[in-house]
């Protein structure tokens, strides 16, 4: 399992990040009152929505993007871009708007921010595997 990993780290990348996108964005759906409460007073039930709607077109494109062999460059840059904007929309919720979070939210976005940095890592390093492939 982690030889075809490796071999195709992009790849399976992508594909993960499409996966838990759309069950994140279906756990959006189905707990969006509860969630909101957890999270803090700005996070409405239309706000929540909002986010699981962008998670399922998220986790759509990556799906999408994921599927060939080796996923198109551009649209992988696309991914990173969008990644490194969620990290910065995440600090700047942090130290923005941190009053209308809860603990547990302040908790929530922090560690979704980190897994997003995580996952933008993983994806420039498979997108850099992939580049020197394709040279050699």
């Amino acid at each position: 399992m982690f030889a075809t990993l490796n071999r195709n780290l992009l790849k399976s990348v992508m594909l993960a990040d499409g996966v838990f996108s759309l069950a994140t964005a279906a756990a959006l759906f189905a707990f969006s009152g509860p969630i909101g409460i957890l999270v803090g007073p700005h996070a409405t039930p239309a706000v929540v929505h909002g986010f699981a709607a962008f998670f399922f077109l998220w986790g759509a494109f990556h799906l999408a993007v994921g599927r060939p062999a080796r996923p198109s460059p551009a649209a992988v840059r696309l991914a990173i871009a969008g990644d490194a904007l969620w990290v910065l929309g995440s600090i700047a919720v942090l130290l923005a708007a941190r009053e209308g979070l809860t603990l547990a939210g302040m908790g929530l976005v922090t560690v979704a921010a980190v897994a997003v940095a995580d996952i933008l890592l993983l994806k420039q390093i498979g997108l850099g595997r992939q580049q020197r492939a394709v040279l050699t």
